[in-house]
């Protein structure tokens, strides 16, 4: 999953922040750094506060972009990690962990994105989806999305919080988490196809009937192409998990949207030859074999067929 860190209005980028050009520097001596900060457009901003603070310090150094959106600043150590700071009122505040070494040679352009309002709730939760985010970066992904899912809690708008913990939440197999967070989710973002997917196959492993059906109706609106792709070998997994009633529903979806696709009804035809209802499999074998006459699962529906019969 792509790591995101908030500030109070902007999503962290730390890809913007990664070059940096020291006019000159030695090791662990003094380094002066140089860049340039725009807007969206690429037009120069003056007066950005711009601060430097290495770690473990409490003393920042500061100075500001000049008219044409020009600055440089002079760090005591280029062996030391630096947090540094971009801000100017009406834009978002950029924010970034640098460590000037000669190996990081570069200019430094910084992007600020015009600042958004924010609840009181939002403000409350992106420290704590931060915390989150350095988790992550530690590689302590159940803490990562005991964090993003704490941020959710706090702000339940904040659609990156949930997205975060749906990403997690399916790496470490928490099924439960996903599906809870693929859920807010697509209620926040009803057109969000990943959402809807990992709501979709959480509840899939979780084997919840009474969330996965409709979550399966959903996700063959967003997605036509799942329904040939995946649901007949999902309705498989429901199947061989004795899941018969799911399966059953999962494969008259499927062949409701797809009528001739023959291993739909192949499948239904052993499904309901497992749950006692004779009609309904013979119906589906007799159409399988009218579909696909000389497949490779023939000969099994004909002998399953005049074993029902």
């Amino acid at each position: 999953m792509k790591s995101l860190r908030m500030t109070a209005s902007i999503i962290w980028v730390g890809a913007l922040l990664l070059g940096l050009f020291p006019i000159s520097v030695s090791a662990g001596g003094p380094v002066t750094v140089e860049g340039t900060v725009t807007d969206l457009d690429g037009n120069p901003i003056r007066d950005v506060e711009v601060m430097a603070l290495a770690v473990d310090s409490d003393v920042p150094i500061t100075t500001s972009t000049k008219k044409n959106g020009a600055f440089e600043i002079t760090l005591p150590d280029a062996e030391i990690v630096y947090d540094f700071r971009f801000r100017k009122d009406g834009f978002g505040v950029q924010m970034a962990k640098l460590l000037p070494t000669p190996e990081n040679l570069g200019p430094l352009s910084v992007v600020l994105a015009p600042a958004e309002e924010t609840s009181e709730a939002r403000d409350r939760a992106i420290p704590v989806f931060n915390e989150g985010v350095t988790a992550l970066e530690a590689g302590d992904k159940p803490a990562a999305l005991e964090k993003f899912r704490q941020a959710a809690e706090i702000d339940p708008d904040f659609a990156e919080a949930f997205s975060a913990a749906a990403a997690i939440a399916m790496e470490i197999e928490d099924f439960a988490a996903a599906a809870d967070a693929g859920e807010h989710l697509v209620r926040l973002q009803p057109d969000n196809l990943d959402a809807i997917s990992t709501a979709y196959f959480a509840e899939l492993m979780l084997i919840d009937m009474e969330r996965f059906i409709p979550s399966a109706v959903r996700l063959a609106d967003a997605d036509p192409e799942v329904v040939s792709s995946a649901m007949v070998q999902h309705a498989t997994v429901l199947f061989d998990n004795e899941e018969l009633a799911g399966s059953r529903s999962l494969l008259e979806l499927v062949i409701e949207r797809e009528p001739d696709l023959a291993a739909a009804h192949l499948q239904l035809g052993l499904v309901c030859n497992m749950a006692g209802d004779p009609a309904c499999a013979t119906a589906a074998l007799e159409r399988y074999l009218e579909i696909d006459p000389d497949g490779p699962d023939a000969v099994t529906a004909r002998s399953l067929l005049e074993y029902i019969r």
